[in-house]
């Protein structure tokens, strides 16, 4: 009978309970019987089936025999090595390989999965940005296309030349129509790209289409050159058409200038040079040829000073033991400032405009100007030479032996 206030026991409870008390009773007879064993009526009744049998045993054996018998009958014989053996030990031992082994194998194979999950997440995620980063792309060039279209429109109405040589003229409408035939692939190219960007793309047709623009971002770039190209024959041929009266202007001004037969002699080489030029259609090279008659004719126009600020030796290039002594000297105009001569610089044979310089002069004249320098810190003997109007060849004080450039 159920007390009050208690719960009874659950019917798979009450079946464990029935199962223990099987157990318990089946032990205590176990208990009773081996109590209630009488050795020596057991030896003696051993003895008696032994005479039945015709065979005398001694009571000795006997005691030996049933000694053995008793100590082995509740031994225990653990079960041989096998896959029932490992089965039962493993449900015997459950609860701690759940606890120790299963849960944290879980755990771990629940945490790789995880981080295999977020990685293929980050790798869409990355991979839906580049395919946004290729859409941008293509939208880039077709809005180059466009202005590469626009410029060449452009280059298009610009009427030619009327006295366009007619190499020139060939060469700019190839030039033109070699742009136009570029620009037209790649627009077909671009048009192919924009639909299938505009789906849904993987990793290989990406790569694919990538490569294609690529291919239409090239052909851009070659119609620009062309395009480039025939506009600068049409620059050039409007600069020789400049630079042409330009010269013959400089020439005369420069002969007009000229007193000293050295300057007549330069400026007949530049004439000569320039009529080369104009005959190759040479602009870059006309270009320089007006820098160099603009630059003789403000040597003429001006009266220059020549002064020495200072000096510097150097190792001669021929032979190492030997030293090249040279005064530092600077080219100043009437007004102060500093007026460029074109120098040549014997150690490397190259010739430019410069104000200052430096002349080779014997040692003892070196060493003249620098204890001239040294009880004041001034050179109060500084005129090197004087450059009249109309020449280009100063006036020198000492011999011309050398100058240098750079030191």
């Amino acid at each position: 009978m159920t007390q009050p206030g208690r719960t009874p026991l659950a019917p798979r409870e009450m079946l464990r309970v029935m199962d223990a008390a099987q157990v318990i009773h089946e032990r205590q007879a176990v208990l009773e019987e081996h109590e209630a064993f009488n050795r020596e009526a057991t030896i003696r009744e051993i003895q008696l089936m032994y005479e039945e049998l015709g065979d005398l045993v001694g009571t000795r054996t006997i005691e030996r025999a049933l000694d053995q018998y008793l100590s082995q009958r509740y031994a225990f014989t653990p079960a041989r090595p096998g896959l029932r053996r490992n089965l039962a030990l493993l449900y015997i031992r459950r609860g701690w390989i759940a606890k120790r082994v299963l849960v944290p194998t879980a755990a771990v194979a629940a945490l790789v999965w995880g981080g295999v999950e977020a990685v293929e997440l980050a790798r869409q995620r990355a991979f839906t940005g580049e395919v946004d980063g290729f859409r941008r792309e293509v939208a880039g060039l077709v809005a180059t296309s466009g202005t590469a279209r626009d410029q060449l429109d452009a280059l298009i109405a610009t009427d030619l030349p009327p006295d366009l040589p007619a190499v020139d003229a060939e060469a700019v409408s190839a030039d033109i129509g070699e742009a136009g035939r570029l620009l037209a692939a790649a627009d077909e190219m671009l048009g192919r790209l924009g639909v299938a960007a505009a789906s849904d793309l993987d990793r290989a047709e990406l790569e694919n289409l990538r490569a294609e623009a690529q291919r239409a971002s090239g052909q851009i770039d070659l119609a620009r050159d062309e395009m480039a190209g025939a506009d600068e024959r049409m620059q050039r041929h409007a600069r020789l058409l400049t630079y042409g009266p330009e010269i013959d202007r400089l020439h005369a001004a420069v002969v007009a200038a000229a007193v000293e037969d050295a300057a007549l002699e330069r400026t007949a080489a530049l004439q000569a040079t320039a009529e080369r030029q104009l005959s190759a259609r040479d602009a870059d090279g006309l270009g320089e040829t007006v820098r160099l008659y603009e630059g003789l004719h403000a040597l003429l126009a001006a009266e220059t000073r020549i002064v020495v600020t200072g000096g510097v030796w150097r190792v001669s290039n021929d032979n190492p033991r030997i030293r090249n002594y040279y005064l530092l000297v600077q080219a100043l105009g009437s007004d102060g400032q500093p007026v460029p001569f074109p120098i040549r610089n014997e150690e490397t044979g190259v010739t430019r405009p410069v104000s200052v310089w430096g002349e080779r002069v014997p040692q003892e004249t070196y060493d003249r100007v620098a204890a001239d320098r040294q009880d004041n810190g001034i050179i109060d003997d500084e005129e090197f030479g004087f450059k009249r109007r109309g020449y280009i060849t100063a006036e020198r004080r000492y011999p011309d032996v050398g100058q240098i450039t750079e030191w």
